[in-house]
């Protein structure tokens, strides 16, 4: 009877854990905390989430409602993100925005909320230095990214993702990189295209440019993370961010001072105000949401009762916004520039791995997931491999009508030109038929989405673009013959 008890128990305690585990995704809620109206969404980190930063219409200088940004990649929840020009007609961001893993603009002393791989947020005050190499030395120091600069001495980068003309002050001089290799030198307003960067000059410095810029160099740039509270390696594996503040609880202390950040408005650190915020709790859900009428040392006090170790303001006021159709909730008030999406991926379990390849007869260790007992690749990875075989082809992604398309041409080229080896961790992956575009005829491909990258069949692919792939038994190893 005793032993019928304790396993009776053990699968109560069993079942327990499951249902608190895994038996939600996400959940909204409104409460009522430190006599403050909260609204909030739960989002259950480990069942299989992701997260992706928005901006509307894909540009940084445009500004859309968060349900518009939201819909576009079918999040189950939503809200608004950092500071942006909201009077002036060009609704540039002004906080830090990590977006794939890529830093895509930058505010030094403010607080950052980064979201993991793995999904585990992080919030530190982080500040920035920006190198820029021209043929391997140290030859510029921008201070920006994409974020025009007025002052006559500044030195700014733009990527593609910054989707609008780039405007020149008179006497401004810009270099345009492709595949760290200066394209093009120019005095005049650009556009960047896919693949493409550039480097700005204004007026002042632009002898700089001339000097040390020189059409054909390699030129590359890094942008060095500094922290605060936090260990530098931990925003390595930080695929998106957003910037904002000022910060609630960091690592479980209080740590509410707009001053200590640089905020001196009064609306942000003394005035009672509506307030966006995300944090995260010791079960690794982020909590994403709305206060009505605190001040910043209330905000920290809910936060806190809400039992939140980590936790940030984002973008308050009329820009506050929070989305999440299942319960119909979509709240927001002006059209704002950015946002944080969280998505979900209920696929197949995908276990990442180092497939090893005989190319040509070249042993190459190539990055893989290996899904259902076969491995698939990355598109641009495979890009790469080919790069010097008479089947070069280069790989580039039309966002606007949703097409990968191959071509011949420059084959892409990893930075370093290292193919990764998998770390053997386990992914969702969602199944999906990705439209693929060769030789301006469009076909579809079965694949799977991970990470928002598609991963294809070696197989597949190699009848698309004409090589032999064979799976050789007895060595384990993938070959692949363009000859």
């Amino acid at each position: 009877m005793i032993k019928k008890i304790i396993g009776l128990l053990l699968i109560l305690t069993i079942l327990i854990s499951f249902v608190t585990v895994y038996g939600y995704e996400s959940k909204y809620e409104t409460k009522t905390i430190e006599n403050k109206p909260t609204k909030f969404i739960t989002i259950n980190m480990d069942s299989g989430i992701t997260t992706k930063v928005l901006n509307a219409e894909n540009n940084m200088t445009k500004a859309a409602s968060l349900e518009t940004m939201a819909k576009e990649v079918q999040a189950i929840a939503a809200i608004n993100g950092t500071y942006f020009e909201a009077y002036e007609g060009n609704p540039i961001p002004w906080g830090t925005i990590i977006k794939d893993g890529k830093v895509i603009h930058i505010s030094n002393g403010k607080s950052v909320a980064g979201i993991t791989s793995e999904g585990k947020l992080i919030v530190d005050k982080l500040s920035f230095d920006i190198k820029g190499f021209v043929n391997g030395v140290l030859r510029s120091i921008p201070w920006r990214i994409n974020h025009a600069s007025q002052e006559p001495e500044a030195i700014t980068i733009f990527t593609e993702e910054y989707g609008a003309e780039v405007k020149l002050q008179e006497g401004a001089e810009a270099a345009i990189i492709s595949e760290d290799k200066v394209i093009e030198l120019t005095n005049s307003d650009f556009e960047l295209s896919k693949g493409t960067y550039a480097i700005v000059y204004n007026p002042k410095v632009a002898y700089l440019l001339e000097e040390r810029i020189k059409l054909g160099d390699e030129f590359r740039y890094e942008v060095i993370i500094n922290t605060t509270l936090t260990k530098r390696q931990e925003w390595d594996e930080v695929v998106n961010a957003i910037g904002a503040g000022p910060s609630l609880i960091i690592n479980g202390i209080e740590t509410a001072d707009g001053l200590s950040e640089g905020f001196t408005e009064a609306k942000i650190n003394t005035n009672p105000s509506s307030r966006s915020f995300i944090g995260s709790d010791l079960d690794n859900n982020i909590i994403i949401g709305n206060m009505g009428g605190v001040t910043l040392k209330e905000a920290a006090k809910i936060a806190k009762e809400m039992g939140l170790v980590n936790a940030m303001c984002l973008d308050g006021g009329w820009s506050i916004a929070l989305y999440y159709p299942d319960d119909g909730i979509n709240i927001g008030g002006r059209d704002i520039n950015n946002g944080l999406a969280f998505i979900s991926y209920k696929g197949e379990v995908a276990r990442s791995t180092t497939s090893k390849v005989l190319f040509n007869s070249e042993e190459i260790q190539l990055e893989a997931y290996n899904i259902k007992g076969n491995n698939y690749f990355k598109l641009r990875d495979l890009a790469m491999l080919l790069r010097n075989s008479r089947n070069k082809f280069n790989v580039d992604w039309n966002g606007d009508i949703g097409l990968i398309e191959l071509f011949e041409g420059i084959s892409y080229k990893k930075v370093g030109g290292e193919l990764l080896s998998g770390d053997g961790k386990d992914k969702l992956a969602n199944p999906t038929k990705s439209k693929i575009s060769m030789d301006g005829i469009e076909r579809k491909l079965e694949a799977y989405n991970i990470n928002n990258n598609n991963y294809f069949k070696l197989r597949d692919v190699g009848k698309l673009i004409g090589f032999d792939v064979n799976w050789n038994g007895e060595t384990r190893t993938v070959e692949i013959n363009t000859k």
